[in-house]
């Protein structure tokens, strides 16, 4: 009767089930520790909304208060000097940035990317303390930047900070990397789903309960705490919708190819102006005042213009002001898209920290609007209202320019608790993904780390390793030596066969191990000697009933590049890590 020898007491399937088995329990401790990162995210997430008030009130009307007010909600004490308060706030946040944690310059969100990808997930403590201060001094001097940024790295620096503490495996600090994330969107924009969905798309590398359970704990209790101190209503109120006519979903696919495009723009233009501003050889402190100074003008323009500083912090006045149906003017709407542009990529390009999903809203909401404008002037009666065409344009823009196309449909839905208005929102916001991955390769988050030669790979199709089981690929009729062949004999049949490594199984079709040309000839074996004394004895068998994932793990773990695949006790076949790689291949082709 065939069996596997086995010098480690137990095989290596039987110990790679055994893990597997044991991930529920580990899911579960996952999740529970989540609890303390939900905290932190939501603890954080509202502490930085408070410190970006505070900000605002000191550098805008020289006060010390904490009352929440939006940083374009009134003019400011110091008149036309105004001009010179973003310059102030983003020289000291390049220099609290440069000085303490470098990498908390920018939007925030590509670096927790790099942590997952590059580092473990392990991510400084320090970042998270830099970033918070650096993004809230620079919206609230009025840097024309978001706060999820900040707050994805206050949440992803706690979850991985804890992991650490805890010891735990690089896979599982990734995931409380990824439910940082998830709190600190969820808490930031009352989207508890967007939150998970932002952290399955963009940070994490995989799908899985393993995955999912941890993120919505998180999740859940930043959203809760979140809301007992800033409240449960949606982050945008706005007008009942409803689809006028069937035909006006022609009107959502337009919009949706404009979006596509502006985001492309808008990609470009953030990463040329920085690239611009960085060959100027000049000290970063006289980068951040001319760079500031000019985004005090454009807000200044704003107010005398328009009557409010739409351009400056994080913009939600001016997403207010266009989905209660109040803007009339197309040109304005245009002439605030690039505004925003412009003052956006000056606020990172000259050391601003800070978000760029709040920007990506604002243009999608100008540009929406601005459809939805010409659309009713065109077909009055028969198309939805103006702020219909801003939601929709809001969700196609930050999914051209984040790649994030389910996050930004769902967060869409939370943010307004209008589900009316789904069909054309999906609509667009495929459009506008597809349209911006046709033109450029690379999102908002993406390009930032290709620049730097990593790659991030968004495409989370399910592993085919664990859709085919070794049976599906394995090679009939199996070709190997007996522990009693002659040295002479198992290279002939290497040679004839191509191969460096064979099995070695005994005339009881028991699987000892394997024999390598390498180690005859390191072993300098005579010709006539058995290769009995050279075999590698390890467990190299696995049932066929196994997927190849369990298979590439019990390779891992006999240090074997190929493996014997039984039925009960019969040998089937051999499945080798080359034949793994092939069938895999075209299975993705296929798929």
């Amino acid at each position: 009767m065939p069996k596997t020898v086995d010098n480690h007491g137990s095989s290596s399937y039987e110990q790679v089930r055994l893990t597997q088995d044991n991930q529920i329990k580990r899911t579960m401790f996952i999740s529970l520790l989540c609890v303390f990162v939900g905290i932190i995210a939501g603890f954080g997430a509202v502490g930085f909304r408070y410190l970006i008030d505070f900000f605002y009130n000191l550098f805008f009307h020289g006060i010390l208060s904490f009352e929440g007010k939006d940083a374009t909600a009134a003019i400011s004490r110091w008149g036309k000097y105004v001009i010179l308060v973003p310059a102030f706030g983003i020289a000291l946040a390049n220099f609290i940035t440069e000085k303490w944690a470098p990498e908390a310059k920018g939007h925030g969100v590509p670096e927790v990317m790099a942590a997952v990808a590059l580092n473990q997930g392990k991510i400084r403590p320090v970042v998270a303390l830099v970033k918070t201060f650096a993004s809230a001094i620079t919206i609230g001097s009025g840097g024309s930047v978001g706060r999820e940024g900040p707050i994805v790295q206050i949440g992803s620096s706690f979850g991985s900070t804890l992991g650490q503490m805890f010891k735990l495996s690089s896979r599982e600090t990734i995931i409380l990397v990824g439910a940082g994330a998830a709190g600190g969107i969820s808490a930031t924009f009352n989207a508890p789903i967007g939150g998970v969905m932002f952290a399955l798309e963009l940070i994490l590398p995989e799908y899985s309960i393993m995955t999912i359970m941890p993120l919505v704990v998180s999740s859940t209790v930043a959203t809760y705490l979140a809301a007992i101190f800033l409240g449960t209503s949606p982050a945008f109120i706005i007008p009942q919708y409803s689809m006028v006519s069937p035909y006006e979903l022609i009107f959502h696919i337009f919009l949706g190819l404009l979006a596509g495009l502006l985001s492309v723009g808008f990609i470009k233009a953030v990463y040329r102006v920085e690239d611009a501003i960085d060959k100027i050889k000049v000290p970063s402190l006289v980068k951040s005042l001319v760079g500031g100074t000019l985004i005090g003008v454009i807000g200044y323009l704003s107010l005398t213009f328009f009557g409010a500083y739409y351009i400056f912090g994080v913009g939600y006045e001016f997403m207010d002001f266009v989905l209660a149906n109040q803007a009339t003017s197309f040109f304005m709407l245009l002439l605030l898209i690039g505004l925003k542009v412009l003052a956006n990529t000056l606020t990172l390009g000259s050391g601003g920290s800070g978000g760029i999903f709040a920007p990506s809203l604002f243009l999608g909401a100008a540009l929406g609007g601005a459809v939805g404008i010409v659309v009713n002037a065109a077909f009055p009666g028969s198309t939805g209202s103006v702020a219909a065409y801003a939601m929709v344009g809001m969700a196609a823009v930050v999914s051209g320019v984040t790649g994030g196309v389910l996050t930004s449909i769902i967060m869409l839905f939370e943010m307004t608790r209008n589900y009316e208005i789904m069909l054309p929102v999906m609509l667009a916001a495929v459009i506008a993904h597809f349209i911006a991955k046709l033109l450029y390769s690379d999102t908002m988050y993406t390009k930032k780390l290709t620049r730097r030669g990593v790659q991030i790979q968004l495409d989370k199709r399910i592993s085919t390793f664990k859709g085919l089981s070794v049976a599906d690929i394995l090679k009939k009729g199996i070709v190997s030596c007996q522990p009693s062949d002659t040295v002479k004999d198992t290279l002939s049949v290497m040679y004839t066969h191509e191969l460096g490594v064979l099995p070695v199984i005994d005339a009881e079709q028991n699987v000892l191990g394997t024999i390598s040309y390498k180690e005859l000839y390191k072993a300098k074996a005579a010709d006539t000697d058995t290769i009995g004394p050279y075999v590698f004895r390890h467990p190299i068998t696995i049932p066929s009933k196994s997927n190849l994932s369990d298979a590439l793990e019990v390779m891992e773990k006999g240090k074997s590049d190929i493996l014997v695949v039984q039925d009960g006790n019969k040998n089937l076949g051999i499945i080798t890590i080359k034949r793994i790689v092939r069938f895999t291949m075209e299975k993705s082709r296929l798929s």
